[in-house]
């Protein structure tokens, strides 16, 4: 289960890793918390503009995830559709009704929920700073986090124990998406070459240190599932700046990068696979 905060994060930061499991028979749930209304609409208009019709937005938005999700080989996007927050000055610009300022505590009961229906072996979200610091994706993960608190408070799931044993609990391994530094730099050395070098790539700011990432999951075998979804998300300026960037400048050895927060990583050698360790359930 991947906890993502609006359509098109789950191409642009998951999306391989995505492609690969469902590939591999492994259920692929999708959450995605908001409406994405705070995009660019299909003209490329921004929010506030006379023009920009939110409604609109969003059902652009919802049949682009859809398709992405065919690219990728979900096997189920669950749309909560939360009013997108948008990209404001300051959190006071916010309106009170939207995810990231909203009351937590009826979306922390939905995700409870969700893990409950899904039951899932590892659950994916952002780290603590939202990967990006955008509000709604800062707030996915609070709210992520504090189902999964929920969870952990009961033990995890009931398993069935086998003849002769008593029945037992088991719950989900935690991850945080990740960019190291060095992979951010090799994009942008790539993009800068290719594009020149005022082109546009992810700030730098977004990485953490090498060092610090726990799970490296090979994608070479999907990076064209991730770029199909990217595609799929045609009326956004940002996804579409990450494909061209993407598919210009090519990958070698594509991955997708993880830190491990539950169980916690206490050091050793790094995991190639976030099923690595588990007995996945049927």
């Amino acid at each position: 289960m991947v906890v993502h905060a609006h359509p098109d994060d789950e191409a642009s930061q998951t999306g391989g890793t995505l492609a690969r499991y469902a590939a591999a028979g492994v259920r692929t749930v999708l959450v995605t918390c908001t409406d994405g209304a705070q995009g660019d609409a299909a003209d490329g208009l921004k929010p506030g503009h006379h023009h920009h019709r939110p409604a609109e937005v969003a059902e652009r938005r919802a049949h682009e995830l859809t398709m992405s999700g065919v690219a990728l080989g979900l096997s189920r996007i669950v749309r909560l559709d939360h009013a997108d927050s948008g990209l404001p000055a300051s959190p006071d610009d916010v309106d009170p009704r939207a995810f990231s300022r909203a009351d937590g505590e009826p979306i922390v009961r939905q995700l409870e929920a969700l893990m409950h229906e899904y039951q899932p072996d590892v659950v994916v979200t952002y780290p603590p700073n939202g990967l990006s610091y955008h509000p709604d994706h800062v707030r996915t993960h609070e709210l992520t986090m504090a189902a999964f608190a929920r969870l952990r408070a009961v033990g995890g799931f009931p398993v069935r124990g086998e003849a002769g044993t008593r029945p037992g609990r088991r719950l989900p391994k935690l991850y945080y998406i990740a960019l190291s530094v060095s992979r951010l730099r090799a994009v942008r050395t790539r993009a800068e070459a290719s594009l020149g070098s005022d082109v546009w790539t992810p700030p730098l700011e977004m990485g953490i240190d090498d060092d610090d990432v726990t799970t490296t999951v090979d994608i070479s075998g999907f990076w064209h599932h991730k770029l199909r979804a990217l595609a799929a998300h045609a009326s956004q300026s940002d996804a579409q700046a990450l494909l061209r960037i993407l598919s210009l400048t090519g990958q070698e050895n594509p991955v997708e990068e993880y830190v491990r927060a539950d169980p916690p990583w206490t050091g050793g050698e790094r995991e190639s696979d976030l099923f690595q360790g588990v007995v996945r359930a049927s």
